[in-house]
């Protein structure tokens, strides 16, 4: 399979031994990457089909913008996801990204919940409202007031005819992706922030077609 390869971030069969491209210049304000815990679930789809995520080797080093206002934050994220699906399944599509919210505690809502006939989940960003208008694109800063949540794309691909794409699909029984030193951010935010990672992998089989989404640990944007 083909490896695709972008500025920061890197996607492969295996993320062990993938080449990642870094940026190495965090900026004024830069501080040691604090080290975000390892979250692993595992799920089987109605047909038995079994779905393991796991999301290691992750760290946030909060950095101070440019223009350093005190309602803005910034982050730089590494991390890795490797995905293994079993039974009749062949690959998957992997989307990555960041939920953060604004006085509002993220928290760890429902790791690992299955759409597609398996299992119900309670709510498909971790027990945090999204406001509507409250996505960014990779890279990008959003505006968030007290109580508002939004989300924030890691991986972004390009595809043949040069267009952004949020995800990565993979064939076999192992896939998944690495990023690092990806940047995003929270402007307008008078109050405390908070992160975590949301990996959604869809998987398909000649009889279902599963949505499992796991929700990092949350840490703290100051």
């Amino acid at each position: 399979m083909k490896n695709i390869i972008t500025r920061r971030a890197a996607a492969a069969a295996g993320v062990a031994g993938v080449a990642v491209m870094g940026v190495t210049s965090l900026g004024a304000g830069g501080a040691a990457a604090a080290p975000v815990p390892n979250t692993t679930i595992t799920k089987t789809l109605v047909d038995g089909t079994p779905v393991t995520i796991q999301l290691f080797g992750q760290n946030a080093n909060i950095t101070q913008p440019l223009i350093p206002f005190p309602t803005t934050r910034e982050v730089w994220v590494s991390g890795k996801v490797r995905v293994t699906v079993g039974g009749e399944a062949e690959g998957g599509t992997v989307s990555a990204g960041y939920i953060v919210g604004c006085q509002v505690s993220v928290g760890l809502g429902a790791e690992g919940g299955v759409t597609g006939g398996a299992e119900a989940t309670p709510n498909t960003d971790g027990g945090v409202d999204v406001a509507p208008d409250g996505a960014g694109t990779a890279g990008a800063s959003i505006s968030l007031g007290p109580g508002e949540a939004g989300y924030v794309p890691i991986v972004q691909e390009a595809d043949s005819d040069d267009d952004a794409v949020n995800s990565y699909t993979f064939t076999g029984n192992r896939g998944g992706v690495a990023y690092s030193q990806e940047k995003f951010g929270v402007t307008g935010c008078g109050g405390y922030a908070e992160a975590k990672a949301k990996i959604k992998v869809t998987v398909s089989t000649d009889s279902v077609k599963g949505v499992i989404t796991l929700y990092g640990q949350p840490f703290s944007l100051g």
